[in-house]
């Protein structure tokens, strides 16, 4: 079993609970009652010349450990002050060290728009999403069939969450492209050996011919990664690591 594989097994039992606690029923009529803004994640990050996604986690599969003194306000405030165009918090919590806690605190003190990244697989996680203060949802094409993915994103458009679809190969893309309002994002991380290629990202955005904001995430260490990647007309970037260790 793939580590991919195992997080999304961990979720599928994770649900189980979640929906025991506080049914979606429930969730419904807190929405409703709360009348929630638009998302405007996809606004932030639109025509600039360049705009930075910077990333709160913990830690990850990959990494391990990133902050072992993790303060994700204090980091928000770092990353606002830094000049990044949007925020994506980790709240998947066996394999990442996340919580839905570390985004509902984030969103009580900053401006700035958030991408909830958790390994969406069930029109829960998205009404979830929305109570708790996201701005974007993610949904991974590799864990997901095409009729997942259309489901949650009608959701998701009914919410007024913006929503990024992550790929990993041209395969994926071509799945995907047709979702005219999706924000494309490309993982330059292979999630089976870990290895990283920026030319992923490079090579998926010379075959894609829409429209969409198209995303490089992953292995993105340093402003020279940034150039090459804004040379391959890629103008949008997901950092997390290299911005949490502070050696961007």
């Amino acid at each position: 079993m793939s580590i991919l594989e195992k997080i999304v097994a961990h979720t599928k039992a994770g649900l189980i609970q979640k929906k025991a606690e506080l049914p979606i029923k429930q969730i419904k009529r807190s929405l409703e009652d709360l009348d929630l803004p638009r998302g405007r994640f996809k606004d932030n990050i639109s025509n600039k010349d360049e705009a930075i996604i910077a990333e709160i986690k913990k830690a990850s599969p990959s990494a391990g450990v990133i902050e072992e003194e993790f303060d994700p306000v204090k980091k928000a405030i770092e990353y606002e002050a830094f000049g990044a165009s949007a925020l994506s918090i980790l709240t998947e919590e066996d394999f990442f060290m996340g919580s839905v806690d570390h985004l509902k605190d984030v969103k009580k003190i900053t401006a700035l728009p958030i991408l909830r990244k958790d390994f969406m697989i069930d029109e829960y996680q998205i009404y979830e999403s929305k109570l708790i203060g996201a701005d974007c949802i993610l949904l991974i094409a590799s864990i997901l069939s095409d009729q997942q993915i259309e489901n949650l994103i009608n959701v998701a458009q009914q919410l007024e969450l913006d929503y990024l679809i992550e790929v990993h190969n041209e395969n994926e893309l071509r799945r995907v492209e047709h979702f005219e309002d999706a924000l494309i994002g490309t993982n330059n991380r292979n999630l089976k050996t870990f290895d990283v290629d920026l030319d992923n990202s490079v090579r998926l955005r010379s075959l894609f011919k829409e429209k969409n904001i198209f995303i490089a995430e992953s292995g993105i260490r340093s402003r020279e990664d940034m150039n090459y990647l804004k040379l391959n007309n890629i103008k949008v970037f997901l950092i997390g690591e290299s911005l949490m260790r502070g050696s961007f």
